[in-house]
C-alpha cells in the first residue's frame, strides 16, 4: 500500500495550516474585523477559508452542507460585532486540520485515482479534489497576507 502522495499531501495541508494561522495571528482586534470591503476583512476570510475547508473534508454536496454552522451564521451574515476573534477561527482550524489528516491517513496513493463523485464538476478523482480544496485555499490566503500588508505587517507567511 504505497502512501507516498497522500504524505506528500499530507505534508502540503499542515504546511498550509501553519502559514494561515502565523498570517491569522499577525492582526490587532481592530484589524482583524476591518479591510477593504465588505468580504475583504480578515474575520470574514478566515471563517470562508475553514468553512469550506470543513465543507471540503465532508462528504455532502454544497447544498446539504450547514454553511456557517460553527459561529451561528456565514461570513455574510454576521455583523462586525458577532464575527468570531482568532482564538476561535483558529480552534476551528485545529479541528479541520485534525479531520483532514485523518481522512488523508486513511487513504493510499492508489484511493486517490477513484472518481469524486460528489462534485465531479469540481474534480474528477479524490487528488483532484483535495488539490482543489488547497487551490482554492491558498488563494484566498493570498487576500489575507494582503491585508496583513494592508495593516502593516509582514504578510505571506511561506513554509
Amino acid at each position: 500500500m504505497a502512501k507516498a502522495i497522500v504524505n506528500d499531501l499530507i505534508d502540503q495541508y499542515q504546511r498550509t495550516f501553519r502559514m494561515l494561522a502565523e498570517d491569522i495571528g499577525r492582526f490587532t482586534p481592530q484589524q482583524w474585523i476591518s479591510g477593504l470591503s465588505s468580504f475583504h476583512k480578515p474575520a470574514k476570510l478566515a471563517m470562508h477559508i475553514y468553512d469550506t475547508l470543513d465543507f471540503y473534508s465532508c462528504g455532502l454536496p454544497g447544498n446539504q452542507y450547514p454553511w456557517g454552522y460553527r459561529f451561528g451564521g456565514g461570513w455574510w451574515e454576521l455583523p462586525d460585532d458577532r464575527l468570531p476573534d482568532q482564538a476561535s477561527i483558529l480552534a476551528y482550524a485545529r479541528e479541520i486540520e485534525e479531520k483532514l489528516i485523518v481522512q488523508l491517513s486513511n487513504l493510499t496513493d492508489e484511493n486517490l485515482s477513484r472518481p469524486y463523485e460528489t462534485s465531479p464538476e469540481e474534480a474528477k478523482t479524490l487528488l483532484g479534489h483535495y488539490i482543489y480544496a488547497l487551490r482554492h485555499t491558498l488563494h484566498h490566503h493570498g487576500e489575507l497576507a494582503t491585508l496583513a500588508v494592508y495593516h502593516g505587517h509582514e504578510g505571506g507567511s511561506w513554509e
